[in-house]
Parts: structure tokens; sequence; C-alpha cells
């Protein structure tokens, strides 16, 4: 019989260009094109949005179609069956049935081929809700259903998988087979699915905001994409079975120890009851010395007795005799009246010359302190007196009396000083307003809107003019120009202004006239100034107009506001400089005051100075005189103090000596009261003492008992009989407790007196001391009977020890090459994730680049493997990159703009993606493409994913929710639209497909080609 041929790597370099479901969920029949190199969108459009509409289960059937290891192939691929048309969860129960068998047909070409009949190769896959779950077909060319109904085409698919032959001899491939036969070892996909039709969730860089993932929970979505979790899947079964058999070693070490714990129970039962048997003579011979010990300290014991009884005697008549002479030396000491009455008489005398000697020194040493402040006080004002000058404080008084009316006075000048200039300001503040002159005037007419000007304003002189034309205009000085056409309206407004003068001007204003002044403004004074000239006599510096007579020679001239100015400036000039005086003279003033109050201050001072010098000089002399009053009493003091220190000696003397002969006395008579008890002890210790029965109780003589102790070694030689009774009981309890554990069985007889020795109570020591000769016995007689089977224990348990230590080291040996094995997965599987690793980091570095970034890669370390078998041996990547040219890599998790987060999210999956890859074209299927992005990030990450697939051959094919719609359309070069639009539809509508830019002809001509309608050209 000839072998079947096993096919290897059947679909080579060829690329999924159509995919076409037959039973699978609720997706309708129809073929689908894909153009490999792209993204490859899937939306859907259900009942009330994109739910429902299988998306879902598109992208799940066609990541099993390229042998994604996540469907656990080597298993069976028993969740397949979950891809079924389900009537339940349509809710279609009642009108259809569910799907027991379904096809996942896929159609392979060359990427590069003009038409894909050249090298088409049509794959079937057949999924079974029954065992086997998943078989494989396949045949060259095209080989689908090309029906033009969703029931025909359902129908046609049976046939057409009957027509292709097992290619397994007489069966077909299964599960296990599918990714060997069809992709060799060349990963084909790699996948992101969030979905119900997958027995598991795989971890989603996608799904979430990049920086919101740990370390771990990346490594575990950089492993499911480039196949490291089956490594690590491998790499945990190892691990369990070096964890069963270390539990299958653990387990025989701990029957081993639960035997040898129980073994050495048994023996070390046997090992006591040897040793009981060992200690029973010692108990005997402790026993019968404790015998002898009675015997001979009884007998000693007595004769001692005796000895003290007659010491006693002795002791006791000496005391009686002492009790007597101190009696008599009480009586003569007696109580001696006049040794008190003199030292009453000498303490009240030292009493009072004491308080006067006290009333002395108090006053002493306050005259002293007296003295000390008053000294103090003169000095300081005997330095304050100084500043005097020899001035009596009359004349100093005198002299400040007048300092104080200079000041008074010089405040006086600095005030009229003080107003002038503020009159002169004032002055200076009005001419440079130009107010005044004719102020009420001018004020009245402008308020009126009569233009008018002060003449003396309007009239410019030459220094020529000024002796004629001053005195002319001298009257006129508070005159106002106004326009002769205003002269009646001004007279009314001033009429409220008594006093008030109007000039007439003819009009405008026009040259000078021969000989009269300039006029300044609009008004012509040439009339007026003319007629006040020509009646005018002009006689030296007078001038006569009218018969009046003015005085000129002005100083300054009075015509002209800056001539005003400049005189009231030189006003205010003239009374800053007085008051400049006026404040220097008030300085002086105000240092002269000071002066003459310090010297009044320093001639009180010597007044007052004096005085303490007088009080002082009073001081001295009563201090004296107390000095020699304490003089005077301090014999006197020293012989009362001594007379009395006498008598309370002579006092003391007696009272300590009627005291010591009292204490005497209490000690002779308490010593006769411990004579007279301890003569009652021995008495009655001399009638408890039983020699005889001691004797018998020992079996011999006194001597023999005194010969026995005497042989015994100098260690034992000073023990009581209370010492060889706690010895023997000693060795009695260690023979009990040898013998009998808490839960061993004990004889009746043992338990018997063990029970009366262990009843509290008085005389409890007595009885022990009784029943310790049969308890001995008893204990013997239970250890003979003993003694045959304690021997055939220990020959059985020998035996069973060599079995059970041989089962221990095989198990042992069964576990370290368990150990061995999983260690060298470890270190080979270690390896593999290093190099897959910096695969990943370098193709994330090289997409970085190329595509508007600095640079990026990945950091990670080997982790320690968990002790827990059952958990999974994850690693930890860290992913890095540059925020600028030049700077240096920043971890993923550190604070950044969205935007460029999703970017490296999207490059990190496709780096993953084609770091997995063996050269092949290779499909990247993701579930909710960009679900986490921002809005403003969405189109850019969709569009990333074209450019990276475009340019790296790599397939992408992601499925939309609704938001994301619009974004990827304009990014995508292929998109696809599942439609089921009513919940009472059980299978999707066809579905709107659509090819993007120069996509479009290659979707167009695929679709064609997979329905049969495709004509050649």
């Amino acid at each position: 019989m000839t072998r079947p041929v096993d096919h290897l790597d059947v679909v080579g370099d060829r690329v999924a260009i159509g995919i076409q479901l037959i039973g699978i969920s609720r997706l309708s029949t129809h073929p689908v094109p894909l153009v490999p190199g792209c993204l490859i969108t899937v939306a859907g459009q259900g009942p009330k949005d994109s739910n429902g509409a299988g998306k879902s289960s598109f992208i799940a059937a066609l990541t099993l179609l390229h042998g994604d290891e996540q469907w656990r192939l080597a298993s069976g691929a028993r969740e397949s069956a979950d891809l079924l048309f389900s009537a339940e969860i349509a809710a279609q129960d009642r009108e259809y049935a569910s799907a027991d068998h379904g096809y996942v047909v896929g159609v392979f070409a060359d990427a590069d081929a003009e038409h894909p009949a050249d090298s088409a190769l049509t794959v079937w896959l057949r999924i079974d809700r029954e065992t086997p779950h998943l078989l494989v077909r396949w045949t060259e060319g095209l080989h689908v259903p090309t029906a033009s109904t969703e029931a025909e085409r359902e129908r046609q698919a049976d046939g057409l998988w009957a027509a292709l032959p097992p290619r397994a001899g007489r069966r077909d491939y299964n599960a296990r087979d599918l990714s060997r036969v069809l992709f060799g070892e060349h990963i084909r996909c790699v996948s992101f699915l969030s979905t119900s039709v997958r027995p598991s969730a795989t971890a989603n860089l996608l799904a979430q905001p990049l920086n919101e993932l740990k370390p771990d929970r990346i490594f575990s979505a950089v492993a499911a994409l480039t196949g490291l979790d089956h490594e690590i899947a491998d790499e945990q079964r190892h691990r369990n079975t070096e964890h069963a058999e270390l539990e299958k070693a653990a387990d025989a070490e701990r029957k081993l120890l639960e035997w040898e714990e129980q073994a050495s129970a048994i023996e070390s039962g046997i090992e006591r009851r040897e040793q009981a048997r060992d200690r029973e003579a010692d108990a005997r011979g402790r026993w019968r010395s404790r015998a002898a010990v009675l015997v001979a300290r009884a007998s000693d014991e007595l004769e001692a007795i005796d000895d003290d009884l007659g010491r006693i005697a002795a002791d006791d008549a000496a005391h009686q005799e002492r009790l007597a002479s101190i009696a008599d030396e009480l009586h003569v000491l007696g109580d001696d009246v006049a040794l008190r009455d003199r030292l009453r008489r000498a303490e009240a005398a030292f009493a009072s010359l004491d308080g006067d000697h006290q009333q002395l020194r108090d006053r002493r040493r306050g005259l002293t302190a007296s003295l000390d402040r008053l000294g103090r006080e003169a000095d300081e004002l005997d330095a304050t007196a100084r500043d005097a000058d020899g001035r009596s404080a009359d004349v100093a008084a005198s002299e400040l009396e007048v300092a104080v009316d200079a000041r008074t006075a010089a405040i006086g000048a600095r005030a009229i000083a003080s107003q002038a200039v503020a009159s002169a300001s004032a002055a200076v503040r009005v001419a440079e307003a130009g107010d005044d002159v004719a102020t009420a005037q001018l004020s009245a007419l402008r308020e009126a809107g009569i233009p008018a000007v002060a003449l003396v304003d309007a009239v410019t002189l030459t220094e020529e003019q000024r002796p004629v034309w001053e005195p002319l205009l001298w009257p006129f000085r508070e005159a106002v120009v106004v326009d002769a056409s205003q002269v009646d309206r001004a007279t009314g407004e001033l009429a409220a202004v008594p006093g008030s003068m109007l000039v007439a001007a003819a009009g405008a204003a026009g040259s000078a006239a021969d000989g009269l002044p300039a006029v300044a403004g609009a008004f012509d004074l040439a009339g007026f100034l003319g007629a006040l000239r020509a009646g005018a006599v002009v006689d030296g510096a007078a001038v006569t107009v009218a018969g009046a007579t003015v005085i000129g020679g002005f100083d300054a001239p009075i015509t002209g506001r800056a001539a005003r100015i400049d005189r009231a400036r030189t006003a205010l000039t003239t009374a800053s400089t007085a008051l400049d005086v006026a404040a220097d003279r008030l300085t002086d003033a105000d240092r002269a005051v000071a002066i003459a109050e310090r010297r009044l201050t320093a001639a009180r001072a010597a007044v007052t100075a004096e005085s303490k010098r007088h009080r002082i000089q009073s001081a001295r002399r009563e201090l004296d005189e107390v000095a020699e009053r304490e003089d005077a009493l301090a014999p006197r003091l020293s012989a009362a103090r001594h007379e009395y220190d006498l008598a309370r000696l002579a006092e003391t003397g007696r009272q300590q000596q009627a005291d010591a002969l009292h204490g005497n006395r209490r000690r002779v008579e308490d010593a006769r009261e411990v004579l007279r008890v301890e003569r009652d002890r021995l008495d009655t210790r001399r009638r408890v003492i039983d020699l005889d029965t001691l004797l018998r109780a020992w079996g011999n003589t006194i001597d023999a008992a005194h010969d026995h102790l005497a042989d015994l070694p100098d260690d034992e030689q000073l023990f009581d009989e209370d010492d060889w009774w706690r010895a023997a009981e000693a060795v009695l309890a260690e023979m009990l407790a040898l013998c009998f554990r808490p839960d061993d069985p004990v004889p009746a007889q043992v338990e018997a007196l063990a029970d009366e020795r262990a009843t509290p109570g008085r005389g409890q020591a007595d009885k022990q001391k009784q029943t310790f000769p049969a308890l001995l016995d008893a204990v013997r007689d239970h250890l003979t009977l003993t003694a045959h089977e304690d021997a055939h224990q220990r020959a059985r348990l020998s035996d069973e020890r060599v079995e059970k230590r041989r089962a221990r080291d095989a198990a042992a040996i069964g576990h370290e090459e368990a150990a061995k094995a999983a260690a060298a997965v470890r270190a080979s599987l270690a390896r593999a994730i290093t190099a897959r690793l910096n695969a990943v980091g370098s193709k994330f570095d090289d997409l970085d680049r190329a595509y508007g970034g600095y640079g990026a890669g990945l950091r990670f370390t080997e982790p320690e493997p968990p002790a827990d078998p059952t958990k999974r041996w994850n690693w930890e990547v860290t992913p890095v990159w540059r925020r600028a040219e030049g700077n240096a890599l920043v971890a993923y998790d550190r604070r950044g703009n969205t935007a460029q987060m999703d970017e490296k999210a999207v490059k990190l999956v496709c780096a993953a993606a084609l770091a997995s890859g063996t050269g092949r074209p290779l499909l990247l299927v993701l579930d909710e493409l960009g679900r986490n992005l921002g809005k403003q990030h969405r189109r850019e990450a969709v569009a990333l994913f074209e450019r990276i697939g475009a340019d790296s051959g790599i397939t992408v094919v992601g499925a939309l929710q609704d938001d994301m719609e619009r974004y990827a359309i304009d990014a995508c070069g292929e998109y696809v639209k599942l439609r089921r639009t009513s919940d009472t539809m059980a299978y999707n509508q066809a579905p709107v497909i659509h090819g993007f830019d120069t996509r479009a002809g290659r979707v167009a001509l695929l679709s064609e080609w997979l329905s049969g309608s495709y004509l050649p050209v």
C-alpha cells in the first residue's frame, strides 16, 4: 500500500484575494474580494447601529482561514464551531434550524499576478459541531459556489466540498494539520480580537490608550502578535509537569516522613521500655539507700537532741542572772529632776540672747544696703550737676526764662515770614494765570461770551516809551478793553461790579501810529491812546492829564503780563529769604532753651546730691552704734550657748543609758523565749522518731546502715532521706514516662496505684512513699511481659524502611529530570523571547523613523518564572521613543500628547506583526479599530495603517464601530460594509464593497471573477 503524501506549505507565497462564508453566523454567502497589501476596513449596519452585522464573525473566520494559533488548532479548534449559524441566537428558531456544519472558503493567488486565475488556489475549511470540528481540503484554480441566490449557493457548497478529494490519503487533514499543511512553518496571521466567538480575549494595544496599559499587558499583546504566547504556554506546560513531579516527590517524601514518624514512635516506645528495664535496679538501690539514711540519721538525731536539751538548760540559767543585774542598774539611774530643770533654764537664756543678736544683725544688714544705694544715687547726681558750670538754681532758672522769651519771638517772626511767602506764592500763581488785573470784570465778560482783555495786557511799551506812557496808563490799570460794538452790552453785564472801567476799541487791531505804543491782540486802541496822549503834558517824570498829575519813574514795567509775573516772583524770592533767616533764628533759640533747661536740671541735681550726702553720714553713725552693741553682746551669747549645750548633753546621756538597759532586758527575754520554743520542738521531735520501725524497714542494724552509707560515692554522702526519696521517685517517674505515653494502655494495677499517689491533700507525700515499692513491682511485671513483642517490632520496621526509601528516591529522580527539562525549555524560550522582542524593537524603530518619528524601541529584562505553575511566565515590556531629534528615549507612560501616543501604538502593532512573519505576506486582523483614539487622531492613525501596510506588504483588516467609519473611508484601500437592516432577517444582505484610488479596478475585477461573471477581454 502506497503511503499518502505529507503535504507542506500548500499556499506558499500566495495571498488571500477573496473569502466566501457558508453557514457562518448570519453572514451572507456572497464572495468578498480582498485586496492584499493595504488597509481593508470592515464596517457594519445592524438594525440599530453597527452592532449585530457580523463584523466580529467575519474577521474571526478570516483569522481561522490563515491558521491563527489563537484558535488552539493543536487542541482541535473546538471553539470554531461557535462560528456556525445559531437560530436561537439569531432569534429565528421558529423559522430556521441551526447549522450543523458550514464552510470558510478562501481563494489565494500571487499578489502581483495581472489576473488571479493564473495562480489561484481555493482552500476549503469545513466546520462541524461534532468531532472533528475542522477539516481542510483545497484545489488549484477557482472552486467556489457561484449560484445566483443565497439558498442555491448554500446547497451548492456541499457538492463542491464532496468534489474535493481528501488530501491525507483516505482521510482529511484536520485542525492540528491546518497551519503546517497550508503555510508550513510560516506565521501568516496575527490578530487582536475582542469578540465572543474567540475562546479568550487577547490584550489589544489599540483597544485603550497605550499609556493606560501596564508593561506586562503590553508584553501579552506583543506575544500574541508574534506567536510567543504559544511558546510561553509550552513553557508553562513543562513547568506544570515539573510541579507535578515535584508534588510526586514531595508526596513520596511526605509519606516516608509520615511512616518514619509512625515508625519512630514505635521504635521510641521500644527504646523507652528498654531504658525503663535498665532503670529498675537504680530505683531499688536508691530506695534502699533512703532506708539506710533514715536509720542512721534517726540514731544520730536522738543523740543530738539530748545534747541540745542540756545546752538549752544552761543558757536559760545564764539569761536569768543577766535580767537580775539589769534591774539593779535601772534602779540606780532613776529619774534626775535637777538635770531637766538646768536644761530648761539654759535653753530660755540662750533663746533670749540669740533673739537680741538676730535683731542687731538684721539692722546692720539693712543699714549697709541703704548706704550702698545712697552712695550710687549721690554719684549719679554729682555727674548730672557738672552741666550747671557753677550756676545756682535761681540763676539757671532766670537764663531759661530769657531763652524761652527769645524762642517765642523767633516763632512769631517765622510765622510772619511764612505768611509773606504764602501771599507771594499766591500772587505768582495769580499773575501766571492772568487773574491779577480786573479779575471780576474779565470773569463776568467771559461768562457772557464778550471778548475782552485787560488794558495793561493789551498795550506793550518799549523802554523809551515807559516814562511817558506808564503815568498815562496808571489810572487805567484796572480798565478792560472791549469792542466798541459791545460796550453797551458789556456795561449791562458789569452793572453788578461797581467801579468797572471799559475802554472801547475801534475794531480790528492796526499798526501803531507814530509815537503810540504797540497793541497786542485783536483790538485797535489807536484812537484811545491818541486821545490820551493829546491831552497830556509831560514834565520830567510827571504827566498831567485833565488837571491830574501822575508821577512816573516805576521800577518795573506796569504793562504786560510778563512784567507783572516777574514782579510777583521777585517778591516771592524776597519773602523766602526772610523766611530762611527767621527759621535760622528759631533754631538758635531752640538750642538756647535746651541748654538752659539742662543747666537748670544740673543745678537742681547738685542740691539733691548734697541732701543724699547728709543722709549717708547719718546712716554711717548709726551703723557704728549697731556694730558696737553687737560686739558687746557676743561674749554673753557664747556663754549661754555653752551652758545650753552642757545641760542638753547631760540629760541626753542619762536617757541613753536608761534606753540601753531597757533594750538589753528585752533582748534577754526574747532569747529565753527562743530557748523555750527550741526545747519544746526537741521534745516533740524525740517523741516522733520511731527507730524500731525504721530498723525493721532497713532489715539490719544501725552499724550496718552506717557502713552502707560510708560506702556511697562522695557526691551522695550528704543526701538525706528526702534526697534519696526524690531520687528514687525521679527514677520511678522516668520509668513510668518511658513505659506509658498519654494514649498508651496502662495495666490496671499500675493505674490504680498511680491514681492513689496522685490524689491531692495532706499526707500525699507519705502516701507516695508507702506505695513506692508496690508501684515499682507493678512496672517491672509490665516490662517483663512486653520484652518479646518489642523484639519482633524492631525486625519488621527495618524491612519496611528499606522499601519506603527506595520509593522516595525514585520520585526524586523523576522530579530532577522534569526540572532539567523545564529549565532547558525556559532557557530556550528566554532566548527566543529576547530575540523576538529585539526584532520587534528594531522594526518599531524602523517604522517610527520612516513615518515621521525620531526613533523608538523596547526596553525589557528577563524576569524570574513564577513559582505557581498555574501562572503564566509574563514579561514586562516598556515601549520608548524620542520626543525630538537627538533627545533620549522616553518611556511610553510619561505624559505626552494623545496623537503621538496613538501613532506609536499603531507603529508598535505593525512592528510586532512584521517581526512575527517569516518572509511571507502577512495578515494583520484588528477588531474595533481605533476604538480608543480621539476624534482628531483617528483619521491620521487609520491612514498610518494604510501606508505601513502598503509599504511593508501587510494586509491590515480592521473592524469599525460607527464613529470610526467616516474617518476610515478616506484612508483605507478597500471598504467592506456588512448589512442586516432588521431583526427579523435571519441572514445579512449582500455586502457593500468599494475600492479606493488605484485599488478600485482591482476590487471590481476580483468581485466579478469570484462571482463567476468575469469575461476576459
